[in-house]
């Protein structure tokens, strides 16, 4: 394959590729940059252009080509990148609203919820703001749609509903495809020191061969370059587990502390055996001490099959502390759900933290909420998680693996007993909304189209059942207090359910194949992600409560 582009002066073009083949560009028959044969295993290439001018690129192995984007550092952050797609009959590109046409084309990709363009995404990771733009990180496996060697992802938004793609912002710190290993750059925490200076503080996972055990975990910062395109000044600071900690040691969350006027760090693991948020200190943000369990997991979840917390929260909301955290392989007996979310409210006193009641508080009980992280950002405190629990994978054939969910507001209830969680107002404010169903239930057609759900009134008895072509696409019921769900590819083994009690509301986004329900004000909210009957096309509504179906679609 030959073809000519002309590339503005300054312009970066980053690509992955495996297999046999060249690849090389020339300027007025002169060679300038090439790879002269492609590796077996992914490699990571990148390219600088330096002159405005026609160049010319010349592969015998397009299909090579993994994953590609080229970019001009000097505008990125308002064009995002420009995709090449490259084949034997040349190369194709797309820029901002080509991608986001060419993504929507896809009639199952959902269209409410962020996705990747292409390939592995997970946990959302360095969530913030600066001056006006929303930051979205995310794990990232750039050459495959399958979980593999990890990166950062980057996104960005004015709104936290539109989103530019960037380039990838974080690399592992050697090529593990060459290694036949897994690991990378894991979750971490974006963190904004008293100075006004960001940094990110991470998980390196040094080369692994075993997902189970025998791994070493790392913490790193990074810090950005001036433009937010790339992680420099990457530096270790923290290699040393205490005792009792194995390989499970990851998934820094940081704070500057005034009580204790110095940094503070809260790692997931687990301490022999049981799983456990620690908490570190710093005086400087570098050189870190192990201070002591910031939670410990009562036995019963070690018996249970969790090893250990992965991505713990911890931050301050209305005058009190919540602690945030999902236990990887905990298998509910009643239930059977698996690796579920919780939550603890209560007091951080001298770096102890006391929490108001010892019942851990279930914060989605769909299990498809997983990973999340929150950030605080014009006096909200923001959340956004990994739809996916490994339960159910995405078929295959599709381009990309992975989604976010709805970015999600957290406050307390009036009593400042429990974590809510609800909508940011931004998606009822971006996201248009046409009406379907007005105050009544029974039985009514659907559009292809995201639809929102909404109950205002007692909930109990109340049914909804969606059917595609008449076969189930889900299900949900509210009988004697409790609130389940039910979707098509369930068997039954597993119980999806929610004690609600007396709940007056309840809303519903479903989005091909995702459904999001927040009930009772948001102190009870459920997510599962299904991958059959996603365009349900019927829609039967059986409550005493007022019922409201809405289309939504982007403005």
């Amino acid at each position: 394959m030959t073809q000519n582009l002309f590339l503005p002066l300054g312009y970066c073009l980053e690509f992955w590729a495996a297999g046999d083949g060249f690849f090389r560009f020339n300027i007025d028959g002169k060679t300038v940059w090439q790879a002269r044969s492609f590796a077996i295993h992914p490699e990571f290439f990148s390219y600088h252009h330096r002159e405005a001018c026609e160049v010319t690129v010349v592969t015998n192995a397009p299909n090579a080509v993994l994953w590609a984007y080229g970019y001009q550092p000097q505008t990125v952050n308002e064009t995002g990148i420009t995709v090449f797609e490259f084949s034997d009959k040349g190369i194709l590109q797309r820029t901002g609203a080509e991608i986001e046409d060419w993504l929507r084309s896809d009639p199952d990709r959902p269209t409410l919820h962020f996705s990747p363009i292409r390939h592995w995404m997970n946990d959302p990771v360095g969530l913030c703001k600066i001056d006006e733009i929303w930051h979205l990180f995310y794990q990232f496996h750039p050459s495959g749609s399958d979980w593999g060697p990890m990166h950062w992802g980057h996104a960005t938004s004015r709104d936290l509903v539109n989103w530019l793609h960037m380039p990838v912002f974080l690399h592992p710190e050697q090529n593990l495809w060459r290694l036949g290993a897994t690991g990378g750059a894991f979750s971490g925490n974006a963190f904004r020191d008293r100075d006004g200076s960001l940094m990110f503080f991470y998980t390196e996972r040094l080369p692994a061969y075993d997902l189970f055990k025998g791994y070493r975990e790392i913490q790193k910062i990074a810090r950005p370059d001036r433009r937010m395109i790339k992680a420099e000044g990457i530096v270790t600071v923290l290699e040393q587990r205490p005792d009792g900690v194995e390989h499970d040691f990851r998934d820094p969350k940081v704070w500057w502390d005034d009580a204790a006027n110095a940094y503070r760090m809260i790692l997931g693991a687990s301490i022999e055996g049981d799983p456990a948020v620690l908490l570190f200190g710093s005086g400087d943000g570098l050189d870190w001490q192990y201070l002591r369990p910031l939670y410990r997991a009562p036995v019963t979840f070690r018996q249970e099959g969790a090893r250990a917390v992965e991505c713990p929260d911890f931050f301050p909301l209305e005058d009190k502390w919540v602690l945030v955290m999902g236990f990887v392989g905990h298998v509910e007996p009643r239930t059977r759900r698996r690796n579920l979310l919780y939550a603890l409210v209560g007091e951080l006193i001298n770096d102890a933290f006391v929490p108001d009641t010892s019942e851990l508080q279930l914060l989605d009980f769909g299990t498809d909420y997983y990973a999340m992280q929150s950030f605080e950002a014009d006096g909200r405190q923001i959340a956004f998680a990994w739809l996916f629990n490994w339960e159910y994978r995405k078929p295959e054939g599709s381009s990309y693996s992975g989604e976010l969910s709805l970015p999600r507001a957290l406050s307390l209830s009036e009593d400042k007993k429990k974590l809510l969680m609800l909508p940011v107002i931004e998606v009822a404010e971006r996201y248009a909304a046409d009406p379907v169903v007005e105050d009544k239930s029974g039985k009514f057609s659907l559009p292809k189209a995201p639809i929102e759900i909404r109950l205002s009134g007692p909930l109990e008895g109340s049914k909804l059942v969606a059917t595609q072509g008449g076969e189930l696409a889900f299900e949900v019921n509210v009988a004697e207090g409790v609130l389940s769900i039910r979707l098509a590819q369930d068997d039954g083994s597993i119980q999806y359910v929610a004690e609600l009690g007396g709940g007056k509301d309840l809303r519903l986004f479903h989005d091909h194949g995702i459904v999001e329900i927040f009930a009772d004000g948001g102190t009870v909210c459920g997510t599962r992600r299904g991958y059959a009957n996603i365009e349900p096309d019927h829609l039967e509504i059986s409550s005493s409560a007022s019922a409201q179906v809405i289309e939504r679609n982007l403005r």
